[in-house]
């Protein structure tokens, strides 16, 4: 038995703790140790917001053998710091697939994904790796999305759209067919990518525009 360590504090690690309980694998191949802080503090009253005790944080906490990680940050450049220095130390991701996800078999994902309840990802797409899907977000057919990316809730790409790494999507942004949305680049709540959105752009609106 694996023993999972959630990686952040806040709201998204809460969501993700009850998450977990109907995720792939719990209760068999592994269970709920507790979290981790980042490298922010909150303050006393939300720590006992958390079901679990935090174990420690990413800077300090000696890594047991059984433990495995996953990060719950949605901050794409925050998710990326603390999951490579965990990796300098020694520790091992996770993917993190809740019972509902739909998940074609020609789908190719890399690890320490998160896929909350709903998610959908179709034919011939591809993952990469600290990939985080919120509820309800999805991929169509042949899309891509980098590295420590983040699709919040019901955000989307449809059929062909590209996503590069530290992205992050608000909830309910959509990303139109054979779009591209360059690394590092913010789309906004609601926003509408038809094209293109340049390397560390932050756009907003629809059709998404700079702002």
């Amino acid at each position: 038995m694996k023993h999972l360590i959630i990686i952040g504090v806040g709201g998204f690690a809460r969501e993700v703790y009850w998450h977990a309980q109907g995720s792939l694998g719990y209760g068999i191949d592994w269970d709920i140790k507790g979290f981790l802080d980042g490298d922010v503090k909150l303050a006393p009253e939300e720590y006992e917001k958390l079901c679990l005790p935090v174990l420690g944080d990413v800077a300090t906490y000696a890594i047991a053998p059984d433990d495995v990680f996953i990060c719950a940050i949605g901050n794409p450049p925050v998710k990326r710091k603390l999951v490579e220095g965990m990796l300098a130390r020694g520790a091992t991701f996770m993917n993190l697939i809740h019972q509902t996800v739909i998940i074609h078999g020609t789908v190719r994902m890399g690890t320490g994904i998160i896929c909350c309840p709903n998610v959908t990802i179709h034919d011939a797409s591809v993952v990469g790796n600290y990939v985080t899907f919120n509820g309800r977000a999805n991929l169509g057919h042949d899309c891509r999305v980098g590295d420590f990316s983040s699709l919040m809730g019901q955000a989307g790409l449809l059929g062909g759209a590209t996503a590069g790494e530290n992205v992050y999507m608000g909830a309910d942004a959509l990303a139109l067919p054979h779009s591209v949305i360059e690394n590092d680049a913010y789309v906004g709540v609601r926003s509408v990518v038809f094209k293109r959105v340049r390397a560390g752009r932050k756009v907003f609106g629809n059709p998404a525009m700079p702002i």
